[in-house]
């Protein structure tokens, strides 16, 4: 039996497992499975954030390191992380 990613949810049950979750930041009711060079991830098309399935858990992928994927831009992904990033030098 392959697992999927790094965590102990067989591939054949992943897109079960997703299809039941909810993004995490907006609460979006559908993760599409999108495929980086180096893994699967769930893209929210509302909110655009990307995530991996961890140990039964949804964690968002960092756009600065993932590969990208032909789903959008990475651009566009290091774009939103840098819309909800302070600025350099700010307190908040």
């Amino acid at each position: 039996m392959e697992l999927y990613s790094d965590t102990f949810i067989p591939s054949e049950l992943a897109s079960v497992w997703v299809a039941a979750r909810r993004c995490p930041h907006c609460v979006w009711p559908y993760l599409f499975p999108v495929r980086s060079l180096d893994d699967a991830h769930w893209l929210c098309e509302s909110c655009g954030r990307c995530w991996s399935v961890e140990h039964g858990h949804l964690r968002r992928v960092d756009p600065v390191l993932c590969h990208g994927c032909a789903a959008r831009c990475k651009d566009d992904c290091i774009e939103i992380l840098r819309r909800e990033s302070p600025p350099v030098g700010t307190v908040p």
